[in-house]
């Protein structure tokens, strides 16, 4: 893994995304805390879901929300969009 020094912490998110690249980057601000931007990968989704019940609690809120019409899924969008 990368690790990136910030200097301006008005960097945009695509740039530090980009930085990620699949790897993943660790993200290093003075007197900032360190942040890992990574990858998800059906792995570290499988590990978060094992790992975290608040994780596990907000994924079944967003699915209840979704299936109340609230948010769409990636695909949903694109359909809307005629794509």
């Amino acid at each position: 893994m990368k690790v990136k020094s910030v200097s301006d912490l008005n960097t945009p998110i695509g740039e530090v995304l980009r930085s990620a690249d699949t790897d993943g980057v660790l993200l290093e601000s003075e007197r900032q805390a360190r942040y890992a931007v990574l990858p998800l990968d059906e792995d570290l989704i499988d590990y978060l879901l094992e790992h975290s019940p608040q994780f596990i609690e907000t994924c079944r809120q967003i699915r209840q929300r979704m299936d109340e019409g609230q948010h769409y899924t990636h695909e949903q969008v694109k359909e809307m969009l005629g794509q």
